[in-house]
């Protein structure tokens, strides 16, 4: 029943978002300032009775949102290799999960309740819960090192092995993970 739930609050929070960006384009105005911040009135994006947390990034701003809350971060979202790029210590953050760094192997740890996950700076795959997995079917695509020290990660990469929902919106350059919890 739990796994239920997830499931038709996911397609909610999808049918929801989707519902935005039709609608949006009416309601998102960019505010006049450097980063250009984007607003939407209302929590369009709350599914009721869930666990949803919404983060939502601008190429090239450093500010993030989460769950309607506005933040900035040291680095921004970029396209590389012709992948969206997102620095990883906010979402792993905001979803309540701790990031390690070791610095004599360039690996990052990720625990997110009962799954771990190593990337390797520079390397094309990543350990899950011990399993060797791709981290883009293009094996020129690694995480890298943005600085000044922040791990970048292709976004869709961290959506499927966190179980997000990712959504780009090309109109304002912005990238969307929907993650609901059990």
């Amino acid at each position: 029943m739990r796994k239920f739930n997830r499931i038709v609050a996911t397609v909610l929070a999808m049918l929801m978002l989707a519902l935005t960006v039709v609608i949006a384009p009416a309601v998102v105005r960019a505010e006049g300032v450097p980063g250009d911040v984007y607003t939407v009135p209302g929590d369009v994006y709350g599914v009721p009775g869930s666990k949803t947390l919404v983060i939502i990034m601008i190429i090239g701003s450093n500010t993030i949102k989460i769950n309607d809350v506005v933040g900035k971060k040291d680095t921004s979202p970029q396209i590389k290799w012709g992948r969206t790029f997102v620095p990883l210590a906010p979402i792993i953050e905001a979803l309540g999960g701790t990031i390690e760094w070791n610095p004599s192997t360039h690996t990052v740890t990720i625990v997110l309740g009962t799954n771990t996950l190593v990337l390797t700076m520079g390397n094309a795959y990543a350990v899950g819960n011990g399993k060797r997995i791709p981290i883009d079917s293009n094996h020129g695509v690694a995480p890298y090192i943005q600085a000044p020290g922040h791990t970048m990660l292709p976004v869709r990469f961290i959506a499927e092995k966190l179980g997000a929902s990712v959504m780009w919106n090309s109109a304002l350059h912005s990238v969307t993970l929907v993650f609901v919890k059990p």
